[in-house]
């Protein structure tokens, strides 16, 4: 279900190309030196990463972009509107991926839609490259949406504005919840590419992490804990790299979501 342009959606459209402009400086986005770091062990079941497994931004010299979903409230549909976090950095953070999936959290259940919305910031119009309306979440938990499966794809060397929003009043976007935040497609890194090309998943993790590459280490931890698999202590893994990034709030909930199952 796609919504029709509200004014409330065309003042955080303009806002997003504001913070494109405070962010030209970096457009030309140049590789990044990097702090240098061990090389990781390999990966077995006794070895958790948590050592090694440490995440080293781009240095694009932005500001902070990430705002989160705003403090409990109770939202014009009558119910108590749960903390909504993106599972993104304070800073800009690059993706490896033409198609990254997307990843946010929700602290409870709540009665309110939540609508997901990719801009190109640095574009001339308007419209969303893609704009979601999805259920209510059932429960506190770590969502996402995978761009692949909506044929959307991210140029490289771009800024891009996504959201997630708790839709409190379909009439009137202004006063509703929204976190969000800004990333770059920086996907030629062969080098990169060829190294975790057949990496174990806790080798790729950290490898990506080490590289900059946010949304892609965050997508293999949750492939891996979707998966049940047993080999590492996956909810553990996120949490550490969700704490390096002032995350705590998910942090806490991915380690108690991990000792309960």
């Amino acid at each position: 279900m796609m919504h029709d342009l509200s004014a409330g959606v065309w003042w955080r459209r303009l806002g997003g190309m504001a913070l494109a402009g405070q962010l030209a400086l970096i457009s030309t986005f140049a590789v990044a030196q990097q702090a240098p770091k061990p090389t990781p062990a390999p990966s077995s079941p006794t070895n958790s990463g948590l050592d090694t497994l440490v995440y080293v931004p781009h240095d694009y010299g932005a500001p902070e972009v990430t705002e989160a979903g705003g403090a409990r409230g109770a939202g014009q549909i009558g119910t108590e509107l749960p903390d909504l976090l993106l599972l993104a950095p304070p800073k800009l953070a690059a993706t490896l991926s033409a198609q990254p999936t997307l990843y946010w959290y929700v602290s409870g259940p709540s009665g309110a839609p939540l609508r997901v919305t990719l801009l190109d910031v640095e574009g001339i119009s308007p419209e969303p490259l893609l704009e979601l309306a999805l259920d209510p979440a059932p429960a506190a938990g770590v969502y996402g949406v995978s761009l692949a499966e909506h044929d959307v794809r991210l140029e490289e060397g771009r800024l891009y504005e996504w959201s997630a929003a708790l839709e409190t009043d379909p009439e009137d976007y202004s006063g509703e919840p929204v976190a969000k935040t800004i990333m770059v497609a920086k996907g030629t890194d062969p080098a990169l590419r060829a190294k975790i090309a057949d990496a174990p998943p806790l080798d790729r993790v950290e490898a990506l992490a080490a590289a900059g590459y946010w949304y892609d280490a965050i997508d293999v931890l949750a492939r891996q804990m979707a998966a049940n698999d047993p080999s590492q202590p996956w909810h553990e893994l996120r949490a550490h790299l969700l704490d390096q990034v002032g995350l705590q709030q998910v942090a806490a909930f991915d380690r108690a979501d991990g000792h309960a199952k």
